[in-house]
């Protein structure tokens, strides 16, 4: 096994993004979405982020960039086409172990992204470890077209069974596990083109 998969909870973290093109803006995308704190380095920002810039949703300096912006940060990406730069922004990274993902140069990166298939709060990710990207994506894909969309309102009635009950009365809830299973197997079940959970012809059963 390459790489350890883990998922980290990057909420309220800053996170500082090297570069400010469309490769950078991907990544951005991500991080906002699990709503890190976005500091970009770059001279220009492309249209979709100087956007993001413009309603606060990032921070963004127009700077060249120093080591000791990484200082403070929980993990770097450096995404530009510059490989000197590059190489800067992963050893100062490395220097004070940060971990750092250089875009497109595996042996530059100490983390990976994965492919991911999003079911908020259920997530799959799935990696080559670099070697395969389009299989990567292609299975991404299949996944995605499997699982159905509303499948994380599921995930999240999850939680009602794994709290435990105010009422000492009330046991139902010690059976959750066996509860759980038949109850969301039967909802799970793909309804022809894995769109719905819990409705049509998936809560069948």
């Amino acid at each position: 096994m390459d790489y350890l998969p883990l998922f980290a909870e990057l909420k309220q973290r800053p996170v500082l993004v090297i570069g400010g093109d469309e490769i950078a803006e991907r990544k951005i995308k991500f991080l906002l979405r699990a709503q890190a704190q976005v500091q970009v380095v770059a001279g220009t920002l492309s249209p979709a982020l100087a956007d993001l810039a413009a309603r606060q949703a990032l921070s963004w300096r127009a700077t060249e960039f120093s080591e000791s912006l990484v200082d403070d940060v929980f993990l770097v990406i450096a995404a530009t086409e510059d490989e000197a730069l590059n190489q800067r922004v992963f050893a100062a990274a490395n220097a004070r172990y940060r971990l750092v993902n250089v875009v497109d140069n595996q042996a530059l990166c100490s983390f990976v992204f994965p492919s991911i298939v999003d079911r908020s709060p259920l997530l799959v990710a799935i990696s080559s470890s670099g070697k395969a990207p389009v299989l990567s994506r292609i299975l991404r894909e299949k996944i995605e077209a499997l699982l159905p969309t509303n499948l994380g309102r599921l995930a999240e009635s999850a939680s009602y069974w794994r709290k435990p009950s105010e009422n000492p009365s009330d046991d139902h809830r010690s059976a959750s596990p066996l509860l759980g299973t038949r109850l969301y197997r039967p909802l799970c079940q793909p309804d022809g083109g894995g769109q719905s959970c819990g409705g049509g012809k998936g809560a069948a059963g």
